[in-house]
């Protein structure tokens, strides 16, 4: 496995117990980033998609303490809603 390549800080976003739509950040071309590492502090559902889309106990869940690297070409917005409020997911361009 190759080394992540990552030269751009990423968002950071908080739930409110509801999913809720955060924009993909760029990367450092300043582009709209293609790959996210998606970290959590606390087990998190996550869906991408456009910017109504809606993360459901349906969705993707990502654990504490292991990170998913997820392809988000074309899309604009990931979806979170978090198991237990109030827990931070970072959102991180990884470049090409």
């Amino acid at each position: 496995m190759q080394p992540l390549q990552i030269t751009t800080n990423g968002t950071g976003a908080l739930s409110t117990g509801t999913s809720s739509a955060v924009a993909i950040p760029n990367d450092s071309t300043g582009s709209r980033a293609r790959t996210l590492l998606v970290s959590v502090e606390g087990a998190t559902y996550i869906l991408p998609g456009a910017s109504t889309v809606t993360a459901t106990t349906a969705s993707p869940v990502v654990e504490a303490g292991e990170p998913l690297l997820v392809n988000v070409t074309g899309l604009t917005h990931v979806a979170i809603l978090e198991l237990t409020v109030g827990q931070r997911v970072t959102l991180t361009p990884v470049e090409e």
